[in-house]
């Protein structure tokens, strides 16, 4: 048990973290595609509030969304995520050395 006034600060596994974040961001990634096939104008107004003025309309694809197009962006991100979630978990066991 540490001492009165010092913390222990615990080790996050990189593995983990990066199989969190890729989890979360599978996840993000399917409800998107589902809100997309839904409601496409919808969704792009909303990300729209996210660009501070710039307007995404422009980049909209004419292409329907196809389970290969979803497929390709769930194992992109999931790559992205797990990477992120790794280097996040050694990057921050590497800082909070005592």
């Amino acid at each position: 048990m540490p001492d009165k006034g010092s913390l222990a600060v615990d080790k996050l596994s990189p593995i983990s973290a990066g199989i969190a974040v890729a989890a979360t961001l599978a996840v993000l990634n399917t409800l998107c595609a589902i809100a997309v096939a839904i409601w496409p104008d919808g969704v792009l107004a909303f990300f729209n509030s996210f660009a501070h003025g710039l307007d995404l309309n422009p980049i909209k694809s004419a292409q329907p969304l196809s389970l290969f197009r979803f497929f390709c962006g769930l194992i992109g991100l999931g790559l992205v995520g797990f990477i992120a979630g790794a280097i996040f978990a050694w990057t921050y066991n590497l800082v909070a050395r005592e």
